[in-house]
């Protein structure tokens, strides 16, 4: 499974257009800050999004642990089971 870098939030990168919709008056000449509001779900995202920058790309518990059953003669696996993750995971790929 792929894990992308970034994850783009909806509207996250809106610009002005400078259209005015029907109703509404442009004034020219007034000054106001602009603002932004983040929602708790973009915070939780951005929280989620660090800690899986701070994890390591390789288990290397995992490796050491199949590697050692691997040496031992003892790593089984049913192609079934690898050729569904592949397949799984291809999907996702293609979806994300």
């Amino acid at each position: 499974m792929r894990i992308p870098d970034r994850i783009e939030v909806a509207g996250a990168n809106l610009q002005k257009t400078g259209k005015v919709k029907a109703g509404e008056e442009k004034v020219e000449g007034v000054s106001s800050k602009d603002q932004v509001t983040v929602s708790a779900a973009a915070k939780e995202i951005g929280r989620l999004q660090m800690e899986v920058s701070r994890m390591p790309e390789i288990r290397t518990d995992k490796v050491k642990e199949i590697k050692n059953a691997i040496d031992a003669g003892a790593y089984n696996v049913k192609g079934e089971s690898v050729a569904g993750k592949i397949l799984k995971e291809a999907i996702i790929d293609s979806t994300v």
